[in-house]
This record gives structure tokens, sequence and C-alpha cells, in this order.
């Protein structure tokens, strides 16, 4: 500014034009530095959203298919369809009294109906809870596919960690964690079961189960599509 008002630079326009870039380059190097960092992280971290995302609608669908491995391409909607219906018509034959006439008739239409969803290997239909335990072929699948659900639904685990959006909903989680523990364990496996009581009671548990696998596979997929 001294130098301007003394009228030096209009005898130096060189040294006046080296010195109008050296100041733009001060002031304006700087700052493109600091945007182009800013787009750089930016662009980074959407980057890596994206990685992790696409993570987990791949864990996601192994999880599905998992599910649904043993079900003979049934679909998600059809299998969360039907097992909330034999659920509830199990629960409603739970609350009938032992010697009505018609409960030994609805816990045959039951059977049927679980073994169209679940048909039994060789064709060979379950007439009484009982009968579970001999199907010792179905009984070793249904332990793979246990084994198949439980490793598909822990890897899920890893990406849920790193998402940084909202997962799905905790209830929703925390049953499906249990489903996933308590699967086919003890007396919620109607292979297990040697004896009516037991058997109804054991799938019952086991429908209950599925119900909530089915519920988070069916979260998942909203979540992630």
């Amino acid at each position: 500014m001294w130098l301007d008002s003394v009228d030096w630079w209009s005898r130096h326009s060189y040294v006046l034009n080296i010195f109008s870039g050296l100041t733009g380059v001060c002031f304006g190097v700087p700052f493109a530095l600091v945007g182009l960092d800013y787009l750089i992280k930016n662009q980074e971290e959407h980057r890596e959203a994206e990685r992790v995302r696409a993570r987990a609608v791949v864990a996601a669908s192994v999880f599905v298919e998992s599910l649904l491995d043993v079900f003979n391409g049934l679909t998600l909607d059809e299998v969360s369809d039907r097992v909330r219906a034999l659920l509830s018509e199990a629960l409603a034959i739970k609350m009938m009294r032992g010697n009505d006439p018609g409960r030994k008739d609805r816990e045959g239409d039951l059977r049927v109906a679980f073994n169209e969803l679940l048909p039994a290997p060789g064709g060979r239909p379950h007439g009484t809870w009982s009968s579970f335990p001999r199907h010792s072929n179905e009984a070793q699948n249904m332990r793979l596919w246990r084994v198949g659900v439980q490793k598909s639904w822990r890897r899920l685990d890893g990406v849920r960690a790193e998402m940084a959006d909202a997962w799905i909903d905790k209830a929703t989680e925390t049953a499906a964690d249990q489903a996933v523990e308590d699967l086919l364990t003890g007396g919620r496996s109607p292979w297990k079961a040697h004896h009516e009581g037991e058997g109804a009671e054991a799938m019952r548990n086991f429908l209950r189960d599925l119900k909530a696998l089915c519920e988070a596979a069916e979260a998942l997929e909203a979540h992630t599509r």
C-alpha cells in the first residue's frame, strides 16, 4: 500500500505481476488445500459407508438364504405367513381341553400343514408328535440347517457394528438373538421329543423361534433394500 501511495508500482509493472501472483498463491493455495481435503474426506467416508452397506446387504441376504434353505423354494413372505398361522393354531389347540373330541383332528391337521411347510424326507408325513425323532435323516438335516442359520446370523454382528445408520429395531434383534441360541435345543426341538405332550410343546417352541427369525429376516430385508 505504501509503494502504491508513492506511485512505485507504475514504474515496476513486472514486479507488480510477480507480487500479485505470489499474493494469490499465499491466500488461494491454503484455501484450496483445505477445501480439497474436506472433499476428499467426504468422498472417502461416503465410499466406506457404501462398502459397509454392501457388506450388510450380502450378510443379510446370506442369513435369509440360510433361513429358507429347508423350505423347498418358498419365499420369506410365504414362510413367515405359514409359520404365524401354524403358531396361532398350535396355541389355540393348547387352550382346548384334553378330552375335547375335536382336538385330535386339529392336531392332525396341524401336522399336515407343517408337513406342507417342511415336507418330511421320503414323503413320510408325521402321524404323531412323538414320531419326529424316528426320522433320523430329517433330524440330521435340521441340525445342519441350525448351524447354517447360527453362522449367518453371527456374521451380521461384524457389519452391524460398522453401520452408521440405525439397525433393525432392538426388540426384533433381541428376539432373534434368543431364537438363534434356543433353536432346536432341548425342549425346543420336535426331533428330540419322545412323548406326545413333550412333542406338542416342542413344536410350539420351534414355531416361536421360527417366527422371531422370520421377523428379523423381514426387518433386515427392509433395512438393506
